[in-house]
């Protein structure tokens, strides 16, 4: 018994390990979501109110989308204590990756009543999340799945805990009805795992015994879901409904020169969509994309290494074999099956091709598939001499994924995926603060991308004057106006498109390798003031200092 809580253990300090080395630092970089959620919290935490000035709001209004509140509200009092840093903006995430390793090992030997077997999937699921490269991931960097993922499985470990101590039923309805808003992917899980306890433990919610516990649960539920119900018609909240592949005008498959006969199958929307759906949707159980090709996406992945190391691919098919054979399993089985298949729906909703972001929730039920596969493995293993040497061979395999995924976070991304992470605007502020005349104005080019909240959260701007100074909708229409300014006024910064018309007044540009290149620096006279290259040695950006006099 004892080595089963030493593997615990030792799974949470492998997790701190691996997800709390150069926290803040690894990536190098500062993604524009990342930065606005940060600068959105100080501002919240200065003022109460959002850079629009929107006093706490249900959704925040962020570029051409709305984020999820959660996680922007754990930042906030975070920042007196750490500052508005890098580090302070993924500590959410880092500390919800952490606590997800003990909630799922409470959760597991609960669905299995405490059991050897419940302790060994337990122990060997903590493990494999800890060392898990989808996890770590989410667990280094600002991403909302993580922190709902965590708020999630908190809600139904008390559901099951609540069928025994019914105030427990209480407490899970209210972490449940946070895990709604925490992040989109919940909107849609939450509803449904509700429905699939209602619908099983129907007698006990509302026997005698539990009922005024479910009906209060209930009652604190709806008050905190009132202000994102409040908002679920308005344009805003619907951003991301547009976006879904079910909502999408464009159909791939449709065959528009097509008249015939058969023209109302070939060409049917609904039969068309239900295909998309589900060639995405099994798209998340398909070995290539899980243990081979991972997603595509540069801030979703890492180099060279998909979601699951490739030694898991055959305890993987096994446990997919065990978990619908055997029903010995009882409750872990069932609410494995059902995590299983509706984890992936809100992802597959979407066009994006197996996203990891909206299909986090997924790593719970494979690693327990996984862990079920390796228990009868090692169960059928006869022989101390035997399982000594399989031991070893476990650490060995763990060690070297330890150090393919070091490789893989630390080295390769720092060096090929710097870009995707907007590396560089921390540094053009140090640039502009330290070696620039500060009477002159400055112009940063937002063509291809909008770097405008890197430069709010780095310089740390004064979120009163900057709701003073930019005006985009009013608040009546916050949720409902979907008008953008693209232009930006930050103090003596001005971020808009690039004209070269504005090499004309004396000022200061900052801008990309094709904004700014050596060949218009001489072209125009300009002063190169400051450059900030990649780590691969490419440009990143360029500050330079108009020379009109000389034009």
């Amino acid at each position: 018994m004892k080595k089963y809580y030493l593997i615990f253990f030792l799974s949470v300090i492998i997790a701190v390990v691996t997800r709390f080395y150069l926290l803040g630092k690894v990536p190098a970089g500062l993604y524009l979501d990342e930065a606005a959620q940060g600068y959105n919290a100080y501002s919240i935490l200065k003022t109460g109110k959002d850079e629009f000035g929107k006093s706490f709001p249900a959704a925040f209004r962020s570029f051409a989308d709305f984020k999820t509140p959660v996680y922007i509200y754990l930042i906030a009092p975070l920042i007196p204590i750490f500052g508005l840093t890098s580090f302070t903006v993924r500590f959410p995430s880092f500390l919800a990756s952490i606590l997800t390793i003990p909630i799922l090992f409470l959760l597991i030997r609960k669905l299995t009543s405490n059991s050897k077997l419940g302790l060994f999937i337990a122990s060997a699921s903590c493990l494999l999340l800890a060392i898990s490269p989808w996890h770590i991931l989410f667990g280094r960097t600002n991403f909302e799945c993580n922190v709902a993922l965590f708020i999630f499985l908190s809600g139904i470990y008390l559901f099951y805990l609540g069928l025994e101590k019914p105030i427990y039923i209480l407490f899970s309805a209210v972490v449940l009805a946070i895990a709604l808003p925490s992040y989109h992917s919940e909107r849609l899980l939450v509803p449904l795992v509700v429905i699939y306890f209602l619908v099983k433990y129907r007698k006990t919610i509302f026997d005698a015994s539990h009922r005024v516990y479910s009906i209060f649960g209930a009652i604190a539920a709806a008050i905190i879901s009132l202000p994102t119900l409040l908002i679920v018609n308005t344009p805003g909240f619907l951003t991301r409904f547009n976006t879904l592949a079910v909502h999408s005008e464009t159909i791939a498959g449709y065959v528009s020169n097509y008249k015939g006969q058969f023209s109302w199958i070939i060409n049917s929307i609904l039969y068309l969509k239900i295909r998309d759906f589900l060639s995405l949707y099994l798209s998340y159980f398909s070995p290539r994309n899980l243990f081979s090709l991972g997603d595509y996406g540069g801030r979703s992945s890492f180099p060279d290494l998909s979601t699951f190391f490739v030694w898991q691919l055959p305890f993987y098919i096994h446990g997919l074999y065990l978990l619908f054979k055997k029903k010995e399993y009882g409750e872990l089985r069932n609410l494995t099956i059902f995590l299983l298949l509706v984890s992936p729906v809100p992802a597959a909703l979407t066009k994006d091709p197996f996203s990891t972001i909206r299909s986090l929730s997924l790593v719970v039920p494979i690693i327990i598939l996984i862990s079920l596969s390796m228990f009868e493995i090692w169960s059928k293993i006869k022989g101390q001499l035997t399982r000594s040497l399989v031991g070893i061979m476990t650490v060995l395999v763990i060690v070297l994924s330890l150090l393919k995924l070091y490789s893989s976070a630390v080295l390769f991304n720092e060096y090929f995926r710097a870009k995707y992470w907007d590396y560089g605007w921390q540094q053009v502020v140090e640039i502009l603060n330290t070696k620039t005349d500060p009477r002159l104005p400055v112009i940063v080019d937002n063509t291809r991308g909008e770097p405008y909240s890197q430069i709010l959260f780095f310089t740390k701007y004064d979120p009163q004057s900057y709701q003073q100074e930019n005006f985009e909708v009013s608040q009546e229409q916050y949720y409902t106006n979907m008008k953008r300014n693209m232009t930006k006024k930050i103090g003596r910064i001005t971020v808009k498109p690039f004209v070269w018309g504005d090499a004309d007044f004396l000022q200061y540009l900052v801008g990309d390798d094709l904004a700014i290149s050596k060949e218009q620096i001489r072209g125009h006279k300009m002063e190169l003031v400051g450059e900030i290259k990649y780590p691969d040695g490419s440009t990143a950006y360029r500050i330079v200092k108009t020379n009109p006099s000389k034009k």
